[in-house]
């Protein structure tokens, strides 16, 4: 189970986006993901088939991703500014949006809002 203290530490662990594309093991996740999900990876862009063709989150770009984590029953596609969960064992697809960061005083004190 995912909790909130673990997703706060993958923001803040995995905060910047990754070197290498090797680094994400892209050849392990997906073969792994295409059991239960229709994904496919191309040269630039991965592509969750499964979605409706205006979903936000049905295609990505791969040098947006941050890191690619598994965990016991779901592998986390993580962003700058959400964690994409997809499913091991089943269709499951959630999204977790990252909370807009607490301002400073003169943040605050001079913003436009």
């Amino acid at each position: 189970m995912i909790t909130d203290s673990t997703i706060k530490e993958i923001y803040k662990k995995f905060g910047k986006p990754h070197k290498r594309r090797e680094d994400l093991q892209l050849d392990y996740f997906i073969p792994m993901l295409s059991q239960h999900h229709t994904i496919k990876m191309d040269d630039d862009e991965i592509i969750l088939e499964d979605l409706e063709e205006f979903n936000p989150f049905r295609r990505f770009l791969i040098r947006s991703l941050n890191a690619v984590l598994e965990f016991d029953k779901i592998v986390a596609f993580v962003f700058r500014s959400h964690i994409l969960f997809l499913g091991k064992e089943d269709d499951l697809m959630r999204v977790h949006m990252r909370p807009e960061s607490q301002k400073s005083f003169f943040g605050r004190l001079f913003a436009r809002d």
